[in-house]
């Protein structure tokens, strides 16, 4: 197996890349296109048939949103608990990679059944079925992604190597974001032959078998490194390793970062549908070339983040990226009060979320990859899951809080005729930012990159 200073080569790492391209298609269906399908843009004619109530809740929520906030503060909680059996473990197989082997063809499946309703129709068993398949579907997500991500540590064995590869799984992860946003193509290619809900759900079961096939890659050819690791000791408990990590002060700022930030980040995805029909008046077809384009921006600036870093630190370009977050939304809640070509609209917004999308992109795993292996070097202990963990649960945490507000305040507009919702959803971004921006500033910088 891989001694503690071997590395692995480029092959390799572009094998271990694809695991996230794979995963990323998975969940990006029903942590993405969920909203899309069951509370689809409507700019006169729904895009899809009412599947389950798309009204209010309670006067306030809605159903999607509910479900959607449930699923990620249940696999927030289950996170650190996947977290301490992959770090407690002693597979043969590796401790990371026999939870990833287990769930990989059931997360694959669920992630597919969500956008598969038992009736043609407003349905009660439909609700039943969503609700069934979207927990599940969050449940097994963590069993692979929470090993998956403390491989990288056991992947990238310096902080350069690591800060690299992160790069790579940035690319990865945007990847399969990419394939998955090729549904809005594939509806409008097979509008004439085919019902959009049918169009969509054929174009999900070919994103599962994807998928599979990419989050398999790591499993096969990727060594797992975490057996030459000591692992956790098991007196700590089930949620030991979690506690020490929390008590790490520095990285509790971090992860507080983490959940404030990712109400914006969150956004940047699922609403830019919305702010395509609803503020800029456009078909949603624009929706794929926005995302496309703010995708290959971020992607050429990558060298640019890599000087950057070298230059300032992790910590000020991660605050900057906030700031360009802040101004990025502040415009995106004026889009469509002042008559500007369609062109020039488009190219601001991209230009706006370029920098951001490429820093946060990057740095929030590296950083947290930093603590894992400090901790490591002063304990002799590795528990790379449990800092990811906590992480992924702040995180989670923070888009759970996302999923909750972002479709409750689309009941205020998400129509041309009436976008307040959805200028609403701009401002309570620019506030995000902002809070991320002050939370970031007591944050010590432990990167060595930095001359």
């Amino acid at each position: 197996m891989l001694k503690s200073t071997e590395k692995i080569g480029f092959g390799s790492k572009v094998l271990f890349s694809l695991g996230q391209t794979g995963w990323s298609l998975a969940v990006f269906g029903f942590t993405e296109l969920i909203y899309f399908f069951y509370l689809p843009p409507d700019d006169g004619k729904p895009l899809f048939k009412e599947f389950v109530f798309q009204g209010a809740v309670g006067k306030v929520f809605t159903i999607v949103g509910l479900l959607s906030a449930l699923g990620y503060i249940v696999s927030a909680f289950m996170e650190p608990i996947v977290a301490s059996l992959s770090d407690r473990s002693n597979f043969k197989i590796g401790k990371r990679k026999f939870f990833m082997a287990v769930s990989v063809l059931p997360f694959a499946t669920v992630s597919a059944l969500v956008f598969f309703p038992l009736h043609d129709g407003l349905s009660e068993m439909n609700t039943i079925w969503l609700s069934v398949t979207v927990l599940t579907a969050f449940l097994l997500k963590c069993f692979y992604t929470t090993p998956y991500n403390a491989l990288i540590n056991e992947v990238a064995k310096d902080e350069k190597d690591r800060f690299h590869l992160i790069m790579m799984l940035s690319v990865a992860y945007a990847l399969g974001i990419g394939i998955g946003q090729t549904i809005n193509i594939c509806i409008k290619v097979f509008q004439k032959t085919m019902t959009n809900e049918h169009a969509f759900q054929w174009c999900i079961l070919v994103y599962s078998i994807i998928a599979f096939a990419l989050m398999s890659l790591p499993i096969l050819f990727v060594k797992d490194g975490s057996t030459s690791q000591p692992s956790a000791t098991v007196s700590v408990g089930f949620f030991g390793t979690l506690k020490e990590v929390w008590k790490n002060k520095n990285y509790r700022i971090l992860v507080w970062v983490e959940f404030i930030y990712w109400f914006p980040n969150k956004i940047f995805t699922v609403a830019v549908p919305y702010f395509v029909t609803a503020l800029m008046g456009l078909d949603n077809l624009f929706t794929s070339v926005v995302l496309y384009c703010c995708g290959i921006g971020s992607f050429i600036l990558y060298p640019l983040i890599d000087k950057m870093v070298v230059k300032y630190g992790k910590k000020y370009v991660m605050q900057s990226a906030f700031v360009f977050l802040i101004f990025s939304n502040a415009f995106t809640a004026t889009m469509g009060m002042i008559s500007m070509p369609s062109l020039v609209l488009i190219s601001c917004y991209v230009l706006l979320n370029i920098y951001p999308l490429a820093v946060l992109g990057i740095l929030p795993m590296a950083m947290a990859g930093d603590n894992a292996e400090k901790d490591f070097k002063e304990t002799g202990i590795a528990k790379n899951a449990s800092y990811y963990g906590l992480k992924t649960f702040m995180m989670k945490l923070g888009v759970a809080f996302t999923s909750l507000i972002f479709p409750s305040l689309l009941l205020l507009g998400k129509s041309p005729s009436n976008p307040l919702g959805v200028r609403m959803v701009a401002i309570f971004c620019c506030f995000a930012a902002l809070l991320a921006f002050i939370v970031m500033r007591n944050y010590k910088d432990i990167s060595y990159l930095k001359r």
